[in-house]
């Protein structure tokens, strides 16, 4: 499928698999090198970034995204704005993606920083959340959005703040300004984020038990991913006492 319809927008569900699958789709790193010709070029960044140190032969051209030397198709096939009019849409997947595939450090952090200053903060909230210490350069360009008006991006910016500073004293009464709207049955996607975030946080989200154990309540229905996570970030808090309290949202 990928030598057949690497230009096919059918192909994005493939490339999004192979990107779980990571490490385990090295054999397709060839054909993904070769997606990054068409306009397929964002999902085969997270790809190829996916798979890790297999995928340094993509190396060079994941680069030349990164500086604006050259740029893929556009993903929807219409016609690309010149080089240095506006930076490509994935250019921060081909950053993340050279530093996974080269263990080159600089690269995707500065990527971030300039990204910062271009006032783009909230694309870029998930890769320094998943990239952790290695992008704190890039923690001062967080902390304002921890009080964006939106709150998929408050959410998003907590999990981003905690993972890259360590600190939860910021992060945790974001996550738990967001979880009180389950009291009324409301578990849309930013809520169920945060229980996972809240999860991966553990113990010092504990105080987020009350809000939790509202959803395993048999009155109320939750969409079927809530209550498995709301368990996992129970089991996460350990045995200790619950602090209960409420943040203002």
């Amino acid at each position: 499928m990928l030598v057949d319809s690497a230009d096919s927008e059918g192909l994005r569900p493939l490339l999004t698999a192979l990107a779980v699958w990571g490490p385990a789709a090295g054999e397709a790193v060839p054909e993904l090198v070769s997606a990054l010709a068409t306009r397929n070029a964002r999902w085969a960044c997270d790809a190829l970034g996916s798979i890790g140190p297999v995928a340094a032969p993509a190396a060079n051209v994941l680069d030349s995204f990164v500086r604006g030397v050259t740029r893929p198709p556009r993903h929807d096939g219409g016609t690309l704005l010149p080089n240095g009019v506006r930076r490509w849409h994935g250019s921060q997947n081909a950053a993340w993606a050279h530093w996974r595939t080269t263990g080159d450090s600089k690269v995707f952090p500065a990527f971030l920083e300039d990204a910062a200053s271009r006032g783009s903060g909230y694309a870029g909230l998930g890769r320094p959340a998943e990239s952790g210490p290695q992008t704190t350069r890039y923690a001062a360009a967080v902390r304002p959005l921890l009080e964006s008006p939106g709150p998929w991006t408050r959410v998003q910016a907590a999990c981003a703040w905690w993972r890259t500073t360590g600190d939860t004293d910021a992060a945790v009464p974001v996550l738990l300004a967001a979880l009180e709207p389950l009291r009324s049955g409301d578990a849309d996607e930013p809520r169920r984020a945060a229980i996972r975030y809240i999860a991966r946080i553990g113990a010092p989200a504990s105080a987020a038990a009350p809000l939790l154990e509202a959803t395993l309540s048999p009155e109320r229905r939750f969409p079927a991913d809530v209550c498995p996570a709301a368990r996992a970030a129970m089991a996460a808090f350990g045995d200790g006492p619950h602090p209960r309290r409420t943040v203002d949202s």
